[in-house]
């Protein structure tokens, strides 16, 4: 009876090792942060053998370009992106401590490595094509230098909200008081549009391709970031 005791608890250990290694799926899953007004967070988390190995942290500004540690004036912020991932491979989730001074960025992390573990999952939800949540995406840069970012809010696979902004060849944001009537009237039927078309593929606007063409390729690439399945 001891024997077989020692066995049946031999047989558990490994039973629960074995679900532990098995959390997640073993590969690298990339994930975004909600979008705030100022920035958006990304993770990449590396699993092997069913655990967290690594994770890769980096954060991007309102005009999608990513921030520069050695120049960026909040040095919180860094050391949120310097330190965080360590602390997801101790615990193997996505859970950290808030860096003070940081309380945004830190948020952010944890948001893209907990909806990268969710893609990591084996019951990852398959009904849905997107996460909840506000994305940003920019469009490709036109021949007079600006581009175009977006943000997009979704909800049960739909875009609810859109807001956009230009952002100029010199890295200024264009005034929106500086479009002018036809511009404005544009901006306002695209985003009626993007309420209702499928998401991403808003047929041209008479009078303004070049502004449908960029703000399909901006909202393409936010959906991008919001994507489940990929």
């Amino acid at each position: 009876m001891r024997k077989l005791s020692l066995l049946l608890a031999v047989v558990l250990v490994l039973s629960f090792s074995v679900l532990s290694y098995a959390q997640y799926i073993d590969g690298t899953y990339e994930a975004w942060s909600d979008a705030s007004d100022k920035s958006i967070q990304y993770a990449k988390v590396f699993i092997e053998d069913g655990k967290i190995v690594a994770v890769i942290l980096r954060e991007f500004t309102d005009k999608m370009v990513e921030k520069d540690w050695t120049t960026y004036p909040w040095p919180e912020a860094g050391e949120a992106a310097r330190t965080l991932g360590l602390q997801f491979v101790e615990n193997q989730a996505a859970v950290a401590d808030i860096v003070t001074g940081a309380t945004g960025s830190s948020t952010g992390f944890i948001q893209a490595v907990e909806r990268a573990l969710i893609k990591a999952s084996p019951d990852k939800p398959t009904d849905k094509k997107y996460f909840d949540g506000v994305f940003m995406g920019r469009s490709d840069v036109a021949s007079r230098g600006y581009y175009k970012v977006v943000w997009i809010t979704i909800k049960d696979d739909k875009i609810v909200d859109f807001k956009a902004q230009r952002v100029l060849a010199d890295g200024s944001i264009q005034d929106p008081a500086e479009y002018g009537w036809p511009l404005e009237m544009a901006r306002e039927a695209y985003k009626e549009a993007a309420l209702q078309s499928e998401p991403g593929f808003v047929d041209t606007i008479s009078g303004a391709t070049g502004l449908t063409e960029m703000s399909n390729i901006a909202v393409r690439d936010a959906l991008d970031r919001a994507r489940i399945d990929k």
